[in-house]
C-alpha cells in the first residue's frame, strides 16, 4: 500500500537540499513499516483535468509565508485525488511501526494527537473523491475575518486553518465523513517516545533540534 507525501521547493523558505533529506528519512521510516512511500510533485497535481481552476483559486489565497508555499499545502490534496486517493503525510511524520491500512469506506480520517486537543495536518486517509472534495471546499472558501493572524499582523489561508475552522473554532462547514481520530503523535508532547506515527514539526526548531534530518533518528530510532 501507497503511503504519499508532496514536495514543491519554495525558494527563500528552506534548502532543497534539507528536505529531500528530510524525505529520504522519511521514506526509509515508512518503507521499513510495509509501505511503498511515494513523492508526488505539482506534476502529478497538473495530470488531473481541474489543475488550472484549483491553481487559480489556491494561488489567489493570502498567506502569511508566501503563495507558492500554501499553494502546495491546498495542491497536495489534488495530487493524491489524482493518485487514487490513500495515505497523505507530511514528510516529517515518521513512522515507528503502523501497518498499512486501508481507506474506511465513506470516512476520511485526519490523525491527531491528545493532548493537545485539536487538529493538525500531517496524517490524512482517505479515497480519490475524499481528498478532490476537499480541494473543492478549499478552493469554495474565501478569506474572511476568521482569517486573520493578529501575530503576524496580515490575513493567511492554508489548508491547516481552514481545518482548524473546521473542527475548533467551526466557522467553516465540516463534511460530516471527515473526522479526526487519535494515532499522530506530535513531538515533543508525552506520547511522541511511544507512539507508532510521530510528526516531528515546528518546534524542533525551538528546541534546538534544527535541521530535522539530523536529529529525528538520534531522538529515536524506527
Amino acid at each position: 500500500m501507497r503511503a504519499y507525501t508532496y514536495y514543491v521547493n519554495v525558494p527563500g523558505l528552506w534548502s532543497d537540499e534539507s528536505q529531500r533529506a528530510l524525505i529520504d528519512v522519511w521514506q526509509r521510516s515508512w518503507r521499513k513499516a510495509g509501505w511503498e512511500p511515494v513523492v508526488l510533485t505539482e506534476d502529478d497535481a497538473r495530470k488531473h483535468p481541474r489543475f488550472d481552476f484549483f491553481n487559480e483559486h489556491f494561488r489567489s489565497l493570502p498567506s502569511e509565508y508566501g503563495v507558492d508555499y500554501t499553494t502546495a499545502c491546498f495542491m497536495r490534496w489534488l495530487a493524491v485525488a489524482q493518485a487514487g486517493g490513500g495515505l497523505l503525510l507530511d514528510y516529517d511524520v515518521i513512522n515507528y511501526g503502523f501497518e498499512p491500512q486501508a481507506v474506511e469506506p465513506g470516512v476520511m480520517k485526519i490523525f491527531c494527537d491528545e493532548p493537545p486537543v485539536g487538529v493538525f495536518m500531517g496524517m490524512v486517509l482517505g479515497s480519490a473523491q475524499h481528498f478532490l472534495d476537499m480541494s473543492e471546499l478549499f478552493a469554495a472558501g474565501r478569506p474572511d475575518s476568521h482569517d486573520y493572524n493578529y501575530s503576524a499582523q496580515m490575513m493567511h489561508c492554508d489548508d491547516l486553518s481552514f481545518l482548524k475552522r473546521m473542527f475548533e473554532t467551526q466557522t467553516r462547514p465540516k463534511p460530516e465523513w471527515l473526522i479526526r481520530v487519535p494515532g499522530c503523535a506530535l513531538f515533543d508532547y508525552r506520547s511522541w517516545q511511544t507512539a507508532k506515527v510521530v510528526h516531528y514539526g515546528f518546534a524542533m526548531k525551538g528546541l534546538g533540534f534544527w535541521p530535522k534530518h539530523e536529529w529525528i533518528e538520534r531522538l529515536r530510532k524506527f
